[in-house]
C-alpha cells in the first residue's frame, strides 16, 4: 500500500493552491493541469435543509477554507420626512450613479455564488493557432455542454471569458454573438466587475433543464477590434444553473489563446496525451450484485512513443451522496509485481466517506500509434448508498516531482450509471457478468471502438489483451486525487483546443 506521505509528495506536483493561481498570470500559466477549487460553496440559511457540497479534504494537499459570502444588500425603510439629496451637477451623478451599480453587482454576484456542481463540462474547439485577428472580423468558435456524467441540470447556461495577458481588454474591444436554434445570431450578454476581475465574461443561451446524459454544441463568433492589445490572453470556459436566487457553478477549463502577433512565452508542460474512452458503463448497476466489466480504450493513434504511462479511474458521487471506500471494490486486468497477469484488486481511496473515489488502474509503456483497453471490473457493496455515480479516467506520464516535461495528459469523458437496489426475483445477486444483469450498456459515440463490458476473466489466463503486460498501480495516485478534484470544484488546462 503506498504511503499518504508518498501520495502528497507527488500530489503537490499535479495540484497547485489558489495562492499560486492568483498570483501572476506568469505564475499560473507554469502549473499543472489541475488546479485547486476557485469557487468555495456556502451555507445559506435559507435551504438549511439541503447540505451544501464540500470540497474534498486531500492528504497532504492544503484545502482553502470556504470564503464567506457577504448577505444581500437590504434597503433601508423609506422615511416620508427625509429631505431629498440636492441635485447634483451631471459627471458627478453620472460617476455616483455608475459606482452605485458597479457594487450591487458585485454584492449580488458574491451573494449569489452558492456552491458548485460536478458538472455538465464547457469545452471550447476553433480556437486559432495563430491567434485571434483584430481587424474586427469574426471567428467562430464551437462552445460544447457536455452533459454526458452528470444528472439534470435545471437553468443551465454556459458563458466563455476572456482575460489579458499583460494588459486588460476593453468591453468595447470584443464582440460576441451566439447562434440560436432557429440560426440568428443574437449579442452575448457581458458580465465584468469586481467578481469577474479583469476578465470578460459572455453567457450565451439558457437551457431550461438540461437532462442528464445529454449534450449540444453552439456555434459562437467573436471579433477583436483593431485597438486590442496585441498580447497572450486567457479563454475560459464554465457554466452556472440559477435556481431562483442561488446560482451552483460547474468545473471550468481555459486555453492558452492569443492575439495575432502577439508572443506567447507562457509555460505549459503539458501536451496532450492519449485519448482515453470509458466504455461498457451501463445504465445501472445493482447494489450487492456480481462484477460489472469495463475497460478504458487508450488510443495513442498519432502520437509519439511513451516511455510511461499511468491509468487511473475516478468514482464521484454528482448527487453528493457519500460512500465508504469499503463498499467499492475494483479490480483490474494486469499483471501483479511478480510478472503475474490475471484480476488483482486495485486500492480505492478516498476519506473514510466521500462523494470522490480514486483508483489506479495500472502503468507502463505505450508505442508510437498503439491502441489497446485496460479491463477492470467493478461492484458496489450491498449496502452501498444508492444513486448516481460519474466513472471518468485519467491518465499522465508524469510520476513525481523530477519526471522531465513535457508530461503527456489525458482524461476521458465522463459516463453516468446508478447504483440500484438489487431485485428480489432475479434468482441470484444482482449483476451478471454477462451482460452487467441486464443493464443497456453506454456506449461511446465518438467513433473510438473498444470493449463493451462482456469480457470474461478468460483473458486474465491468456493475456491476450496488450494492457496485461502493465504492471498493476503505478505512480498514478496523485493524477486521481487531482482528477476527483478537478471532476466536481476545480478548473484545468487544456492542452488543444
Amino acid at each position: 500500500m503506498k504511503s499518504f506521505k508518498r501520495m502528497a509528495a507527488v500530489a503537490a506536483v499535479a495540484v497547485a493552491g489558489p495562492t499560486i493561481l492568483t498570483a501572476t498570470p506568469a505564475m499560473a500559466a507554469d502549473q499543472p493541469a489541475v488546479i485547486v477549487p476557485d469557487v468555495a460553496p456556502k451555507e445559506d440559511a435559507a435551504d438549511a435543509g439541503t447540505p451544501t457540497p464540500a470540497v474534498p479534504a486531500v492528504p497532504g494537499v492544503q484545502t482553502p477554507a470556504p470564503v464567506p459570502v457577504p448577505a444581500p444588500a437590504v434597503p433601508a425603510p423609506a422615511v416620508p420626512d427625509a429631505q431629498a439629496p440636492a441635485p447634483q451637477p451631471a459627471p458627478v451623478a453620472e460617476k455616483a450613479a455608475k459606482d452605485a451599480k458597479s457594487e450591487a453587482d458585485t454584492q449580488d454576484a458574491e451573494a449569489e455564488a452558492d456552491g458548485i456542481l460536478m458538472g455538465p463540462e464547457v469545452t471550447v474547439a476553433g480556437i486559432p493557432k495563430n491567434g485571434f485577428k483584430a481587424d474586427g472580423s469574426w471567428t467562430t468558435l464551437q462552445v460544447t455542454v457536455d452533459n454526458g456524467g452528470h444528472i439534470a441540470v435545471p437553468n443551465y447556461t454556459p458563458n466563455i471569458s476572456v482575460d489579458g495577458y499583460g494588459a486588460e481588454f476593453k468591453p468595447s474591444q470584443i464582440k460576441v454573438e451566439w447562434q440560436t436554434p432557429g440560426g440568428t445570431w443574437k449579442p452575448a450578454e457581458l458580465a465584468q466587475g469586481e467578481a469577474h476581475g479583469s476578465s470578460l465574461q459572455y453567457s450565451f443561451g439558457t437551457d431550461p433543464s438540461l437532462a442528464k446524459g445529454t449534450s449540444y454544441t453552439v456555434d459562437v463568433r467573436i471579433a477583436f477590434a483593431k485597438d486590442t492589445p496585441v498580447v497572450p490572453f486567457d479563454l475560459t470556459s464554465a457554466g452556472q444553473s440559477r435556481v431562483g436566487n442561488h446560482v451552483n457553478h460547474s468545473p471550468s477549463a481555459w486555453y492558452n489563446a492569443t492575439i495575432a502577433g502577439a508572443v506567447d512565452d507562457r509555460e505549459n508542460p503539458f501536451v496532450e496525451g492519449p485519448a482515453l474512452t470509458v466504455n461498457g458503463v451501463p445504465e445501472t448497476i445493482k447494489a450487492g450484485g456480481d462484477w460489472t466489466n469495463l475497460s478504458v480504450r487508450v488510443d495513442n493513434s498519432g502520437k509519439e512513443a511513451l516511455k510511461g504511462f499511468n491509468v487511473g479511474l475516478v468514482l464521484a458521487r454528482p448527487d453528493w451522496v457519500k460512500m465508504k471506500p469499503s463498499q467499492i471494490k475494483v479490480e483490474v486486468l494486469s499483471k501483479d509485481k511478480n510478472g503475474k497477469a490475471g484480476w488483482h484488486e486495485a486500492e480505492v481511496w478516498s476519506e473514510e466517506e466521500s462523494v470522490f473515489f480514486g483508483i489506479d488502474l495500472a502503468g507502463g509503456p505505450v508505442a508510437a500509434g498503439q491502441s489497446f483497453d485496460v479491463q477492470f471490473r467493478i461492484r458496489f457493496a450491498a449496502d452501498a448508498p444508492l444513486g448516481a455515480v460519474s466513472i471518468f479516467s485519467w491518465g499522465s506520464s508524469q510520476v513525481g516531482p523530477d519526471t522531465p516535461t513535457p508530461w503527456a495528459d489525458s482524461r476521458s469523458r465522463a459516463r453516468l450509471t446508478t447504483i440500484v437496489a438489487a431485485s428480489t426475483n432475479t434468482g441470484g445477486n444482482g449483476n451478471q457478468p454477462n451482460p452487467n444483469g441486464g443493464a443497456k450498456p453506454i456506449t461511446d459515440t465518438t467513433g473510438t471502438t473498444g470493449t463493451t463490458g462482456t469480457t470474461g476473466g478468460e483473458l486474465a489466463a491468456t493475456g491476450s489483451d496488450p494492457a496485461t503486460t502493465w504492471a498493476l498501480g503505478g505512480a498514478g495516485v496523485a493524477l486521481a486525487m487531482g482528477a476527483a478534484l478537478v471532476a466536481g470544484t476545480g478548473r484545468r488546462r487544456r492542452t488543444t483546443a
